[in-house]
């Protein structure tokens, strides 16, 4: 069969003679000898915005939409012939104007010459694969629907930048690709925590859709080889089961299992609902309540107080969010007080008491009288956001914070206030404040993390006797790490005296230094290395704390070990809180 046909530009013939491989998208068709009919069939459906025209002919597109019509579709296709001018393939001729860009032919080598001088060429199978992943990891991060492959103006758009590639199916993007990108990073991770993962801490927490589906996360938190503080999504699944403590103990320790964790655990940090607490003391770890959760459990009790101006004011704002007209008058009056840009009222949310503070201070912004309220829930403000940061140490600011707090609202309570309400609330906070966070630095975990921050050490403890108990419960483990060590190095410096030969001259050294290590006493050295380190002064409060003991780790090897486990433990289950924040965008209706 010859092949003068403008098609054979996109297929090439197989090694057997009897298929044909398509050059755009590798796809194997049979050779019929006589037609390219079925040549040409897969070309229009598979790849429609290929042009198949005559080798004799050159293509004007108009590819830019009208520009008085912003939704506009329409293209021109306009052919010009070395005999006259021919629309959409009809022997209409028309009279070109002189202003038109028509390129007319200049020889007969323009008529030879094939249509793929002026269409992109194939893309090779590397680049597919590069854009391929691009694609999908725009639909994973950016929470966009698999559909949107077949969004005629996303298609549309892909064509335009690279009329050679065409987008996998999203059957092709749910089923093949999306797997092997998660097997990728999955493995990826696995071995990271499994080279750097000395102690882990784990966070957990529940979330349910608007379909009434739970939805359960688990994060790890350790300090790599770096001293860097790294964090891992391990597993975010459906339950259907009922949330009982047993339950959720055989989760638990499902997703740890897998990952390979079950003797790495330093800690789990949840809020301080009793299945979950339960349930973590079922799983043998050491449990942690989430600081966040507890400070926002008082903020919300000393809310009370003020119910009556909390209403008034979420009235308010309720007012402007139902009326578009009064939304307008207000933007209008703040442009002309210079208000730039003009302020949108917040309105608050039952369960979170942060939003109850921004609604109040966006209403103070706009001159409503409500700066003492502000005033009180400023500082609560700031902890919060301070506390819950998951891109560096917080275990170790619980027992500063709660101290800051305590003193805070000692003071606030020896202040006058006009109104009954606000000296209600203060009063009620500082109850809840003493409550909730007095005891905290008494619990082993957190006066230990304390202690072991170089930016706090005994410094961050409001009692003494807290400090002096701390410092003998890491004294303790410093030993044990210590004998660990000891035990360790023996055997190394043995060997290397005895591959050095029975006659080296270094024989009587090694003995003498082994005798030394071996000999000294455990409990006497990490006593010398805490002393040492608590003589230290603090180092500045917004240095990396976490670099200076990369510094140091070996001036205090054994205090290192330990820092290891309780700093990377976290103070809040936020991070896991952030995992469902855009929850309801991953498995929103349009990406079913």
């Amino acid at each position: 069969m010859s092949k003068s046909s403008v098609i054979w530009d996109y297929f090439q013939l197989d090694s057997d003679n009897i298929n044909v491989k398509c050059g755009l998208c590798r796809t194997k068709l049979k050779n019929n000898r006589s037609s390219t009919s079925n040549l040409i069939r897969h070309i229009k459906s598979k790849h429609p915005t290929v042009n198949l025209l005559n080798r004799n002919t050159r293509v004007l597109e108009e590819t830019v939409d009208d520009p008085n019509d912003a939704l506009s579709t329409s293209t021109t296709n306009t052919i010009i012939s070395t005999t006259n001018l021919v629309v959409n393939q009809t022997e209409t001729s028309l009279q070109i104007p002189s202003n038109e860009h028509v390129i007319r032919p200049q020889s007969s080598r323009f008529v030879n010459n094939p249509i793929t001088q002026y269409l992109s060429k194939p893309l090779g199978a590397s680049r597919r694969k590069i854009i391929d992943q691009q694609v999908l990891k725009m639909i994973v991060k950016e929470y966009y629907p698999f559909s949107i492959v077949e969004d005629r103006e996303f298609v549309k758009l892909l064509n335009l930048l690279n009329p050679g590639y065409t987008l996998p199916s999203r059957k092709t993007l749910s089923k093949s690709l999306l797997p092997i990108m998660y097997n990728e990073i999955h493995d990826k991770v696995k071995q990271d925590i499994k080279d750097q993962a000395k102690y882990v801490s784990i966070t957990t927490d529940s979330w349910t859709s608007i379909k009434n589906e739970n939805y359960i996360a688990v994060t790890c938190h350790f300090i790599n080889n770096e001293c860097e503080l790294k964090s891992y999504l391990l597993s975010c699944f459906k339950n259907s089961e009922s949330h009982s403590s047993e339950n959720l103990k055989n989760d638990l320790l499902a997703v740890i299992k897998k990952w390979g964790l079950e003797h790495n655990i330093a800690a789990c940090t949840t809020d301080n609902a009793h299945n979950i607490v339960k349930a973590i003391g079922l799983c043998g770890w050491r449990h942690v309540g989430c600081f966040a959760h507890s400070l926002n459990l008082a903020v919300q009790t000393a809310l009370k107080s003020i119910s009556d101006t909390r209403d008034k004011v979420s009235g308010i704002v309720g007012h402007f969010e139902r009326s578009p007209q009064a939304a307008e008058k207000l933007r209008a009056m703040q442009e002309q007080l210079g208000l730039t840009p003009p302020l949108m009222l917040i309105q608050d949310v039952v369960t979170r008491w942060n939003s109850t503070y921004e609604m109040f201070q966006r209403i103070q912004n706009l001159k409503v009288p409500l700066s003492s309220s502000c005033e009180v829930l400023k500082y609560f403000k700031e902890i919060t956001v301070e506390i819950s940061s998951e891109k560096s140490v917080s275990i170790s600011k619980s027992v500063v914070f709660s101290r800051a707090l305590l003193k805070h609202c000692t003071y606030l309570d020896t202040q006058f206030y006009d109104s009954q309400q606000l000296t209600n609330m203060i009063s009620t906070l500082k109850q809840q404040v003493e409550q909730r966070f007095g005891p905290i630095e008494k619990i082993q975990i957190y006066a230990e993390a304390t202690v072991l921050d170089p930016r706090f050490k005994k410094y961050g403890f409001l009692n003494n006797s807290s400090f002096t108990e701390s410092k003998k419960t890491i004294i303790n483990k410093a030993t044990d790490i210590h004998i660990g060590m000891k035990n360790t190095m023996q055997p190394a410096i043995q060997n290397q005296s005895v591959t050095i030969g029975g006659d080296s001259i270094w024989n009587d050294f090694d003995e003498e230094v082994c005798s030394q290590l071996i000999s000294t006493n455990p409990t006497y050295a990490a006593i010398v290395e805490i002393d040492k380190y608590l003589q230290e002064g603090l180092i500045p409060r917004h240095e990396n704390l976490l670099k200076w003991w990369k510094d140091n780790r070996n001036v205090y090897p054994c205090l290192f070990e330990l820092m290891k486990k309780r700093l990377c433990v976290l103070a809040t289950s936020v991070p896991c809180e952030r995992i469902f924040s855009k929850a309801g965008q991953t498995i929103s209706k349009k990406r079913k």
